[in-house]
Formats: C-alpha cells, sequence, structure tokens
C-alpha cells in the first residue's frame, strides 16, 4: 500500500511539473553513462561566460562538456574528500578549471559534512550533529562573487547535498544575477529534507522571474532571460 501511494504522489508530481515546464532551446551534457548530466539551455553560453559549479563529487564530465563545447571557464567548489580525490587526477589538471575546497553554503563560517550514506555514491552531506563527520570552510554566493569580481553568474550549478535550499534563498533575497541555474534538490536523498521544501523553492523562483525549462528525476534547470 505504501508503495502504491508513493507511485501515486510521483505521478501526481509529474503532472505537477508538467503544467510549470517552459519550452526552451536545450542540450544535455556529460557522460552517457553518468548520473551527473545536466540539461541547459546553451545560448550566449561561451570563453567569457561565468560558470561556477557547486559540487564537484565523483564525476565532472559536465564541466568538461562545458569546456569542449562552449569554451567556458568554470570555477568549482568542493571540500569533500571525495571532491578533492576528483580534481586531483590528472585529466581534471586543465586551464579552464580553477577549483577551491570550500563548500557553497547559505553563510560564511564553518560546516559540518558527514560521511555518505551509500559508500557507492560518496557524496558527503551537511550534518551539524554528526560525530564522525569533517569540519569545512564555507562562503555563500554573494561572498564568492564578491571575492572573484562577478557581477553576475551566466551558469551556476548546485549539486551540494541540502545545502541549495539556503543558497537559492539567498539568490532571491539579495536579487543576485544569476542567469541559468541548474540544481539537485535532495528530498527523499538527504535526512531530513521534504519534498515540499524543493516545492517551496522551486515557486519562489517561478515568483522571482525564472522559468523551469527542465526536471530529470531531481535536477532542476531554471533560466531567468536569453533563452
Amino acid at each position: 500500500m505504501a508503495t502504491l501511494s508513493r507511485k501515486f504522489k510521483d505521478l501526481r508530481f509529474r503532472v505537477f511539473y508538467g503544467l510549470l515546464l517552459s519550452r526552451a532551446e536545450v542540450v544535455t551534457l556529460g557522460a552517457g553513462d553518468s548520473k551527473c548530466r545536466w540539461t541547459i539551455c546553451p545560448t550566449g553560453l561561451n570563453a567569457g561566460s561565468v560558470v561556477y559549479s557547486g559540487g564537484v563529487g565523483s564525476d565532472i564530465s559536465f564541466e568538461h562538456d562545458l569546456v569542449r563545447r562552449f569554451g567556458c571557464n568554470v570555477l568549482l567548489f568542493d571540500p569533500s574528500p571525495t571532491g578533492l580525490e576528483t580534481m586531483g587526477r590528472a585529466e581534471n589538471q586543465i586551464p579552464q578549471f580553477r577549483f577551491y575546497p570550500i563548500a557553497l553554503a547559505g553563510r560564511n563560517g564553518r560546516l559540518r559534512l558527514a560521511p555518505p550514506l551509500d559508500s557507492r555514491d560518496a557524496s558527503w552531506f551537511a550534518n551539524p550533529h554528526v560525530r564522525d563527520g569533517l569540519e569545512v570552510a564555507c562562503r555563500d554566493l554573494e561572498t564568492l562573487m564578491r571575492d572573484h569580481g562577478h557581477e553576475h553568474i551566466d551558469l551556476l550549478k548546485l549539486d551540494i547535498e541540502g545545502c541549495e535550499y539556503e543558497v537559492v534563498d539567498q539568490i532571491l533575497k539579495r536579487r543576485l544575477a544569476v542567469r541559468q541555474l541548474c540544481v539537485e534538490f535532495h528530498h527523499r536523498l538527504v535526512p531530513g529534507i521534504r519534498r515540499s521544501q524543493t516545492i517551496g523553492s522551486v515557486f519562489r523562483l517561478l515568483r522571482a522571474g525564472y522559468r523551469l525549462v527542465n526536471v530529470t528525476g531531481n535536477d532542476h534547470t531554471f533560466i531567468r532571460s536569453g533563452c
């Protein structure tokens, strides 16, 4: 019965998203067998675009495709052991990548990360109560933009294991100029996060003038203008 109820809810939300989706020119980037593929609007992306990638994890084939297809330079942020290992690989030592071992969050200071729930996934996530976790430095988006001299971001990817909600809230509250937002919402993936939190973030983005142009699983792509 519980499984049937969940399937009904999932169907209801697919219909819900179908009503919210807007048409736009989109392409999907990332390795074909990767879980880290993203569907984006390619309009205007080039070597001069400002691209931030929050959350490296174990796969940055998406970021490599941004370099190959559009010549983008990418700032990557991830302090986790998984992210550090990934960025230490020889194939990721390219001039178009600038890597910072800090967490992108909704505030400045320190953040405690919990070890992965699934060893096959290797995704560390924020949890202030975990005892066997890892404490790392975190910065909010406004601070990072100021530190790097950016007045806008052309493409922001957020795969930051639960911290995305506070980052989205800051984008909207501070009216940060983010033209395209790719975000994985972590309801049902990280303990304590409800689907209602995701729906709330989606509606706030829509009210602020963003359009939802793709939903694949928990991955959402929003655009503000120019597509």
